[in-house]
């Protein structure tokens, strides 16, 4: 921690081989090809990394595209699959992409129009209607969710027979799932309602939004999925996890930098601050807590009082009132510079990171396969400054 300015993200190359290993160790054998969903994360060498043990990497804009296309090179397969194509984007993804799934019907019958000259084949997002995930707010499988046609459109255009032709199938059902079953039921629904057109399709992609193989209920459940779809006839079967292949080997590296009783129980101020993990304040839970020297014993509920209990409300430092990572408990009281790592921030904390105040941006480290703390990116005033200037000379 000596040679670590608070706030920063940690990531360990290890961790992030461990995790591509675990899900190749699950999918080859079932002849399942992993991708690597790059909106999580899209740093160059978590991109580079995931571009040399997957069968590609999706994206979800013409942005990310570019970038993943620079970081992973020309010959790795790119799946992109977004709400947000247009035509004014579209020319710049299909440049860059090899596998497009649009989002509805509309689109899919512009898309076609708008590549009939070059050939490029298009792939359909469905909703399944199969939900596996437990908060609403989440949910992309949930009744009137944007994500996909919707089961009863898709029944119905697949019943008409008459729309265009569709290299492939999408479906994401998932948000920190922890069984298949929703999975098994989606593709048992796609064999019953859409025999024919799974048929003739090259692939198709059933998402991800999983927790990892190894903490996975219902393993024979996807195994059965998969051997449904070959037997429908579809030849190539993708799955595209982003947040668990590089969620663990991430963390959030904060200290403590005032300590006060709130009237309510005691607050601990750290340098960093929620809108470097939002997750933690959307999704509403308490990230793992490792406190070097001096044990984090467990997330506290209730009001974090009581005399010896050493329980603290962990905030960030804005001025944002509910800018609350949590309440924690430790074997001795906090001090002012005690180090404090939250574990499980690698996805999304830089990919949704906020300068809110002016605060910047954690600068980033690596821990490499050697062992050695690499500083890569370094926190910079001229990002927060870009953000906000409208003068051209001025920001040159």
């Amino acid at each position: 921690m000596d040679s670590v300015d608070t706030p920063a993200l940690v990531y360990v190359d290890d961790v992030l081989e461990a995790s591509l290993t675990e899900y190749r160790d699950f999918l080859d054998p079932l002849g399942v090809e992993l991708l690597y969903s790059a909106k999580p994360c899209t740093f160059d060498f978590v991109v580079r990394a995931c571009a040399r043990r997957t069968a590609g990497i999706d994206v979800s804009s013409p942005g990310e595209a570019r970038l993943v296309r620079e970081w992973a090179g020309p010959s790795v397969p790119m799946h992109c699959t977004s709400p947000g194509l247009t035509a004014r984007n579209w020319k710049a993804i299909t440049r860059l992409a090899d596998y497009i799934n649009v989002n509805s019907l509309p689109m899919l019958r512009w898309a076609h129009r708008a590549t009939a000259d070059a050939g490029t084949s298009i792939g359909l997002r469905v909703n399944t209607g199969h939900s596996a995930s437990k908060d609403v707010r989440y949910d992309p499988a949930r009744p009137g969710a944007k994500l996909g046609v919707p089961p009863q459109a898709f029944e119905a255009w697949v019943a008409e027979g008459r729309g265009p032709a569709i290299g492939g199938l999408h479906f994401h059902i998932g948000c920190e799932a922890s069984d298949y079953a929703a999975a098994a039921a989606s593709v048992e629904w796609l064999a019953r309602v859409a025999a024919r057109p799974l048929s003739r399709l090259n692939y198709v992609n059933v998402g991800g939004g999983w927790l990892r193989p190894a903490i996975m209920r219902g393993a024979e459940d996807f195994r059965a999925a998969v051997n449904r779809l070959r037997a429908c006839g579809v030849p190539r079967i993708f799955t595209e996890p982003g947040t668990k292949i590089i969620g663990e080997a991430g963390a959030l590296a904060a200290r403590v930098i005032d300590l006060f009783d709130a009237g309510a129980g005691m607050v601990a101020v750290l340098d960093a601050h929620t809108g470097q993990a939002p997750e933690t304040v959307e999704y509403g839970w308490a990230p793992d807590l490792y406190a070097p020297g001096n044990e984090a014993t467990g997330e506290v509920t209730g009001e974090a009082t009581g005399e010896g209990t050493c329980a603290y409300e962990l905030v960030g430092c804005t001025p944002h009132v509910g800018d609350v990572f949590g309440r924690y408990r430790f074997r001795r009281p906090l001090e002012i510079g005690q180090p404090l790592f939250f574990h499980r921030l690698g996805a999304y904390a830089q990919a949704r990171a906020t300068q809110f105040t002016g605060v910047p941006l954690p600068s980033v480290f690596r821990i490499t396969d050697s062992g050695a703390l690499v500083l890569v990116k370094e926190a910079e005033f001229a990002d927060y400054r870009t953000l906000w200037s409208t003068d051209a000379d001025d920001r040159a």
